[in-house]
């Protein structure tokens, strides 16, 4: 009998990861609750750090055939999702892969969270999958549910994580997208405009808004970061991913030597937001208040766990992603000295079920895409062994 196997998310996880259940003879669906590769598109013209061999598996790079890109070639999102996602959902996938199908609640037949938790009984019964599609409510059975759904809520901008306070009604202004920013560039001519956060996304704005202050030197930039050095974002020494080493270098050169048209303020938390008429007013910790036209905020994601509440899966208190590889990856700070993820690192507590790509590190900033790859050959392996 096949093997039922749905996977949530048709980003590049969880189209590999459909790839790998047809060669291994599953029937096999994908439900992505937007369009293929939709969380790549926002990236706008920012390119993957990583080179487009570490990005695909062997089978991918088959089924693309001669059309591929060049295995030294980085990507951007949507050349990602135009290049290589699509072409394997209309090809090798072709009526696998239902968009617009956004998956609400995850369980198991007739057996609540707590029934039979751990027990090998609960492993036997179906998942019943409840998605919101085009045509309304449908529930989908699977035995096997792969969660490649991704790390896409914004986090907030309050001191400790906390919302700040007005942040809750004012956040729908705020850019929280590197695409977004990309878009909204033509406007910021002459505006002021607040960035928050010392990640490599807000290396990314960094560098985007120096770009664009070479033609519009009226742009007044803020740059408010936690990190009290004057090169806020993390480098790594003799960095083998030039792109990653050229981008933080800039947007730490920018720091250290701000330009007239940037400010840059550290160990600042936002305390409050309010908005008065166009403007958002915006309060850092140490009475720093100033007006701004527009906030960009890049202080990282989280991911939606509320689809799992109803499984017995073991979710890290730390990251919100697996636990099992929270433990195993805790003291690892750059994402190229990542280690091998065992089967037991990789369990989550619920058999048939699995976070997998970017969702299973959660809040961590360590993910490759070639770290995925070998979590599905690693989950597929131990299945097809315990048939």
């Amino acid at each position: 009998m096949r093997r039922r196997l749905v996977i949530v998310g048709a980003g590049p996880i969880g189209i590999e990861a459909a790839l790998l259940g047809l060669e291994r003879g599953d029937d096999v669906t994908v439900l992505e609750r937007d369009t293929v590769g939709a969380s790549l598109r926002e990236w706008g013209p920012t390119r993957f750090f990583s080179p487009f061999a570490m990005n695909v598996s062997p089978r991918a790079r088959a089924a693309l055939g001669d059309e591929r890109p060049a295995d030294d070639e980085l990507l951007t999102g949507p050349e990602m999702v135009d290049r290589v996602l699509l072409p394997l959902a209309n090809g090798p996938l072709a009526g696998r892969v239902k968009t617009g199908h956004r998956v609400v609640k995850i369980g198991r037949d007739r057996l609540l969270r707590r029934d039979r938790a751990g027990h090998p009984m609960r492993g036997e019964r179906a998942f019943r999958i409840l998605c919101e599609g085009p045509e309304g409510e449908a529930v989908f059975q699977a035995d096997v549910v792969l969660d490649a759904s991704g790390v896409a809520l914004p986090n907030y901008l309050g001191n400790g994580g906390v919302p700040a306070v007005g942040e809750r009604g004012a956040s729908d202004d705020f850019i929280t997208t590197l695409g977004a920013l990309h878009r909204r560039l033509p406007e910021l001519a002459g505006r002021r405009v607040l960035v928050v956060g010392h990640g490599h996304s807000a290396a990314n704005a960094m560098n985007a808004l120096a770009d664009f202050a070479e033609t519009h030197p009226d742009i007044r930039v803020v740059w408010a970061t936690r990190s009290l050095h004057k090169r806020p974002c993390v480098e790594v020494a003799s960095d083998p991913l030039p792109e990653r080493q050229r981008i933080t270098a800039r947007a730490n050169a920018l720091a250290n030597q701000p330009p007239e048209w940037l400010t840059v303020e550290r160990r600042a938390h936002v305390e409050a937001v309010h908005e008065e008429g166009a403007a958002i007013e915006v309060t850092l910790s140490g009475e720093r208040t100033a007006k701004y036209d527009v906030v960009v905020a890049l202080v990282g994601y989280r991911p939606d766990t509320s689809l799992l509440s109803e499984l017995a899966v073991e979710l890290s208190p730390v990251t919100e992603g697996s636990a099992g590889i929270q433990r195993a990856l805790a003291n690892v700070t750059d994402c190229l000295s990542v280690p091998t993820i065992g089967a037991s690192d990789l369990a989550s507590g619920e058999s048939g079920f699995h976070l997998v790509g970017y969702k299973s590190y959660g809040r961590m900033p360590t993910f490759l895409l070639k770290d995925g790859l070998q979590q599905l050959s690693s989950i597929f392996d131990a299945m097809d062994g315990a048939r």
